[in-house]
């Protein structure tokens, strides 16, 4: 099978040409992908491919630029143009740099796989024997490493089928009982964005490439998993317990956090007898890893769950805090937002017992509070539309910028929507006014009078602004100035009552409790986390 890189500075470019190649059913597989040639150039030592599919129009390196070096530097890989541009130095210079095929865009399957085909023969006219055996030897390879990536994606199934390619791939060892390790790096998005030019690829080659090497000799088979940012190693039966595991990764460990300041989270499933048990294996070890602390750069190999009364207790964001976000996000109360996310990473900080996965299903929580608001929220973030930004959360830091982005990102979702509202409704300046007057004896005919309006519209379009009807968020005003004045002051109940727009105190605690689910006095006397430094 031949290896290809895709490089074009169009995402959908790649990932179209990419599709492409795959539905074409010739010996071929895209290994990687690149921006533009100075990328491509990184990229080729470690995916080392043997045929290029190129762009022309690119920033940093333009095609002609990259077909220039890579006929002086690796002349032995084969190239392909795909170009929307038909301008004659473009042609001269695939002409020039020996490109096998130059196809205008849009290309068809067609030309593709004609053009396709002539870069495979010249790239096999080209090997030498020691090439063909070292091709060979990397092919079987890459076809060890699919093969077990589809067994662990459930894309085999039949038993059948695994077992006779099993027999084929996985001979040296041979694998009988086996246990699946998946390891994972803290800080490895944040480590592809600021050294790998957000080239997540290039840095998983790079972690794949030393894990090879300081394994090298023990029984095992090392792969990739579907979303290329966890190594996972099948361990044949002389490598069994997480003691020995862990001895045999601790050089790995050491070396990836001296060279890459990365740090080795790993997850080891139970013992399994059968290849098709391999995606319970992987789900098992995924389990285990997610269920390592947060805090922290030791170096663990979880072999075992944790035991339910080791596990952490209590949530970062409850019922009533998300409702609270959701309500403050949709009546536009950033500094609420803002306490709130404030809040919820103190609770983060003071948190010795916080797992990996917990941290992420509470960061999920957050998006989830944003409701219908969380599509605008995300989409002027690129980390925040990136489905995968949370999976990557595996330290403390990491959280907190999470937190930031999101908060940065509500505030000027609440700000832009302000603006386009402003001029159109004056549902904005009603609200206002009562973040202003929540304490005064301020009803829904009085607004109306106030603004022109009639009740019934004004109740209407309130609630449409807001997602509150008018009284709802009047009352919500109330009871969140009454929470912040009993945490925060001493006055008494029946003050805070009156201070919060209440006369009769009574009805004022059964509003309250109602909202919070305890008496004012039970909320006053019950904990709240005090903010403490990190401990590293």
């Amino acid at each position: 099978m031949f290896k290809v890189m895709v490089v074009d500075d169009e995402p959908w470019g790649r990932k179209s040409v990419g599709k492409m190649i795959d539905e074409l059913q010739l010996d071929v597989e895209v290994v990687a992908e690149a921006r533009n040639g100075a990328e491509a150039l990184e990229l080729i030592p470690v995916s080392k491919p043997h045929i290029i599919v190129t762009d022309m129009n690119m920033p940093v390196m333009n095609g002609q630029q990259f077909l220039e070096q890579l006929y002086h530097r690796y002349n032995h890989i084969k190239v392909v143009v795909i170009s929307g541009h038909s301008q004659f130095e473009y042609m001269k210079a695939a002409v020039a740099y020996q490109a096998c095929e130059y196809v205008l865009k849009p290309v068809s399957h067609a030309d593709l796989k004609d053009a396709m085909f002539k870069a495979i023969q010249a790239s096999r006219s080209h090997m030498s024997v020691e090439q063909r055996q070292q091709f060979a030897s990397e092919m079987r390879k890459l076809r060890t490493e699919t093969f077990l990536q589809n067994v662990t994606g459930r894309r085999i199934v039949g038993n059948a089928d695994i077992v006779s390619q099993a027999a084929e791939l996985l001979t040296s060892p041979p694998i009988g009982r086996y246990r699946l390790a998946v390891c994972m790096f803290r800080r490895f998005r944040e480590l592809s964005e600021t050294k790998f030019n957000g080239n997540a690829d290039l840095l998983m080659f790079s972690i794949e490439n030393m894990m090879n090497e300081l394994t090298s000799g023990a029984p095992l088979y090392v792969f990739k998993s579907d979303d290329r940012q966890r190594l996972c190693l099948l361990l044949s039966e002389p490598v069994m317990d997480g003691g020995t595991v862990r001895e045999l990764l601790l050089p790995f460990h050491e070396t990836t956090s001296r060279m890459l300041q990365l740090y080795a989270v790993v997850g080891l499933s139970d013992p399994r007898e059968r290849l098709d048990q391999l995606p319970e294996a992987f789900e098992e070890a995924n389990e285990r890893l997610y269920g390592s602390p947060l805090r922290g750069s030791e170096f663990v190999v979880k072999a075992a769950d944790t035991p339910p009364e080791l596990r952490e207790r209590g949530e970062m964001l409850g019922g009533f805090d998300a409702k609270l976000l959701q309500q403050a996000i949709v009546g536009g109360q950033t500094a609420s937002v803002r306490r709130m996310l404030g809040e919820f990473a103190r609770k983060a900080e003071i948190s010795e017992s916080l797992s990996i996965r917990s941290a992420q299903k509470e960061l999920r929580k957050l998006g989830a509070a944003a409701g219908n608001e969380w599509p605008a929220i995300a989409a002027a973030s690129l980390l925040l539309s990136d489905q995968r930004a949370i999976d990557s959360v595996m330290t403390l830091s990491a959280l907190h910028a999470y937190v930031a982005e999101l908060s940065a990102a509500i505030e000027a979702h609440i700000h832009a929507r302000a603006a386009s509202n402003d001029a159109a409704n004056p549902m904005s300046e009603i609200v206002a006014y009562l973040d202003g007057h929540y304490f005064e004896d301020v009803g829904l005919i009085d607004m109306a009078t106030r603004y022109h309006m009639d009740p019934s519209y004004l109740s209407r379009q309130f609630k449409a602004a807001t997602g509150e009807n008018f009284i709802e968020y009047v009352t919500r005003k109330r009871m969140e100035k009454a929470c912040e004045l009993l945490r925060e002051s001493d006055h008494k109940v029946s003050d805070i009552a009156e201070l919060v727009g209440y006369e009769n105190q009574r009805y004022f605690s059964q509003v309250f409790k109602k909202f919070t689910g305890q008496t004012p006095s039970e909320f006053r006397e019950s904990p709240m986390p005090e903010f403490q430094p990190a401990k590293n």
